[in-house]
């Protein structure tokens, strides 16, 4: 089959090449791709292959050279890559992941469930009310007031907040980045609103609370000492938590009406009640908006008899291993009730399974079950336009009609 060019955002303008991923599980699942700008890539494709990799991260490494799909366009742009949480391997991956880990124990995320409950209410009070809406907006509202009041933003700060991470998260649409500036460009307003709000907690810690002012205060003591995180360790913790706050879970709910318009059926099952867990962690594997992420080979190996080399672009294809019928019985079936439900869309395990993840679910979980317990009808108007966008399947504008149930 002709080789698709998974790096071109504009591929996805039409949805996930599903077909595509199938084709290279079952033929090709180490797959050799040329690339335009770049030095081109592997794709793996498989469940168990990605996985694999998910968790060997001294073969498959972040910190090399980030797990961004396209290249550093320096060493300087690489170097401030890898000051980025998501950008490192251990040992400095482990410490800096406990020392911000507490912001996400259970107890910190049941403490949310009162507010989330308030914003899905008030957001589907909204969505009836006015009959037609643009459901993306809508869901990027609820996304972002989560996380913006788990770090202690001031709730002022909102709308300028919101702004500068949606123009970070989708900067490779032109509706939102008309210039199509790259990545880092994007990054530098978030960058100097957290040193902002980083100064403030630091100059009076008693009059915040939240992640920032955890952070500003966490210590953490190990075999080589007492360890505090410096305002530019905060800072690069920042972009990966507000996108993946804001984009993927936004994602998913715009996605989950996206298939109860063209499927009402698929959801009757869970109508007029609680939504159970299973049905979000089989949405997350069946429709979950992250396509894949990228690791760099360490070092010469083979797989499934091909030859990677040190240095080598590895593409760890999420869509397709959600999808792989090599693990899941009749992947393309929407079905809470199946045994496997050890999807990728969280990472698959290893050093570098999102940390936001408990979150994440408890999002979803509250505003699926209170769309399916009061929406009765959503219909698809006008035109839907997908996000020009490599790594996270998304929406960029999804208007509807709905009616209360």
């Amino acid at each position: 089959m002709e080789r698709l060019d998974l790096v071109s955002p504009d591929l996805y303008l039409d949805g996930v090449p599903r077909d595509y991923f199938r084709w290279l599980r079952d033929n090709d699942p180490v797959a050799w791709h040329e690339e335009i700008d770049g030095p081109g890539y592997w794709v793996l494709s498989r469940f168990d292959d990605v996985v694999a990799a998910n968790r060997n991260w001294e073969l498959y490494s972040n910190s090399f050279k980030g797990s961004s799909i396209e290249e550093a366009r320096s060493e300087e742009e690489l170097v401030a890559r890898r000051r980025m949480f998501v950008n490192q391997d251990p040992p400095e991956h482990t410490r800096y992941r406990k020392l911000v880990s507490a912001a996400f124990t259970p107890g910190q995320i049941r403490r949310m469930v009162p507010l989330i409950e308030q914003t899905c209410s008030r957001l589907v009070d909204a969505m009836v009310d006015s009959g037609e809406v643009d459901f993306v907006p809508v869901a990027e509202e609820l996304s972002f007031q989560m996380v913006a009041t788990l770090f202690g933003v001031p709730e002022s700060d909102w709308p300028h907040l919101i702004e500068i991470t949606r123009v970070m998260a989708d900067f490779q649409d032109p509706e939102v980045n008309p210039g199509l500036a790259p990545r880092p460009e994007m990054q530098r307003d978030i960058a100097q609103y957290a040193q902002d709000l980083i100064t403030k907690v630091r100059n009076d810690p008693d009059a915040h609370d939240g992640v920032v002012a955890d952070l500003v205060r966490s210590e953490l003591t190990d075999d080589s000492g007492t360890h505090t995180l410096t305002d530019a360790e905060i800072i690069s913790f920042f972009p990966a938590v507000l996108v993946g706050g804001l984009s993927t879970t936004a994602h998913s709910m715009t996605e989950m009406i996206h298939s109860w318009s063209v499927e009402p059926e698929i959801f009757d099952p869970w109508r007029g009640q609680e939504c159970p867990s299973s049905f979000v962690e089989e949405f997350l594997r069946w429709r979950g908006p992250v396509m894949a992420f990228r690791r760099t080979a360490t070092e010469d190996h083979e797989l499934h008899g091909n030859f990677i080399s040190r240095g080598d672009k590895v593409l760890l294809s999420y869509a397709s291993a959600n999808h792989d019928d090599r693990h899941f019985i009749d992947p393309e079936r929407f079905d809470p009730g199946r045994e496997q439900l050890d999807h990728v869309a969280f990472g698959g395990g290893g050093p570098h399974f999102c940390i936001g993840a408990q979150l994440a679910r408890m999002d979803l979980k509250l505003v699926f079950g209170e769309l399916l317990r009061r929406i009765g009808t959503v219909e698809s108007i006008g035109k839907p336009q997908r996000l020009r966008a490599n790594q996270f399947a998304g929406w960029l504008h999804y208007p509807v009609r709905v009616t209360a149930g």
